[in-house]
């Protein structure tokens, strides 16, 4: 995630689906970098498949394969590729075994990803950002640490939206404050994470309160998850970039 002190107009990415080499078979198996670390690695499982335990693939846990990675473009904190493949920033998780904030970070994240493959997005037809004109604005082969000749495609706005819904609801019911999703997608926009055509804030925002509205009593932001004031979160978020 780049500093939010020097970079503006930028959302962490997550969601990407990734088709063919360019000149090959798109059979052609294609291995983003990864990183091992054990205890890293447990929390993020463990994490995980407490959410797919809530989703419709409550009796595949065991098929989902999820990896850490030290994505070259550091605002990347989690895609999907489909086959219940799913790639975590390694930062991002390492810093959830610390901090309260960021194991909330981690679980939308995670919920996001897994939405991605319950809903079978990699499977569905990915071509509409070539068809809206916007194939470049998203992330490039070497964001990931894959070479040029990869060919990448976003998933559409639709498709993240529906991505952020489904993973809304594997969180009410496992009984985590929804209000603790918004706030996350609130502390984006106040450090000025406008997001792109593929993850626009206002909108995730705006979808997340219409499914969680806000209660009368709560005056105060933070709610169960004890999240940062404004100040510490820009001090904590740019952490992920160093």
């Amino acid at each position: 995630m780049p500093n939010p002190r020097s970079t503006r107009g930028s959302l962490p990415f997550c969601g990407l689906i990734i088709f063919c080499l360019l000149l090959t078979s798109c059979s052609t198996q294609i291995d983003i970098p990864t990183i091992s670390d054990d205890s890293v690695e447990r929390l993020v499982r463990d994490e995980a498949a407490r959410i797919i335990a809530v989703s419709e693939d409550k009796d595949r846990v065991a098929d989902y394969r999820i990896f850490l990675s030290d994505f070259p473009r550091k605002d990347i904190l989690g895609m999907s590729i489909g086959n219940r493949r799913i790639y975590i920033n390694h930062k991002l998780a390492r810093l959830a075994l610390k901090y309260s904030w960021y194991r909330w970070l981690l679980r939308q994240t995670l919920a996001h990803e897994i939405a991605h493959e319950t809903a079978g997005h990699a499977k569905q037809n990915g071509t509409t950002s070539l068809n809206r004109g916007t194939f470049g604005r998203g992330m490039s082969a070497t964001d990931v640490g894959l070479p040029r000749n990869v060919k990448l495609h976003n998933y559409s706005t639709e498709k993240e939206l529906e991505a952020d819904a489904k993973g809304l609801a594997y969180w009410n019911k496992l009984d985590w404050d929804c209000h603790t999703w918004v706030r996350i997608l609130k502390n984006f926009q106040e450090l000025n994470y406008t997001g792109d055509v593929f993850h626009p804030t206002d909108r995730r925002l705006q979808q997340a309160q219409r499914l969680c509205p806000s209660k009368e009593t709560d005056k105060q932001p933070a709610l169960h998850a004890k999240l940062p004031k404004a100040q510490s979160d820009r001090q904590i978020m740019s952490r992920i970039s160093r």
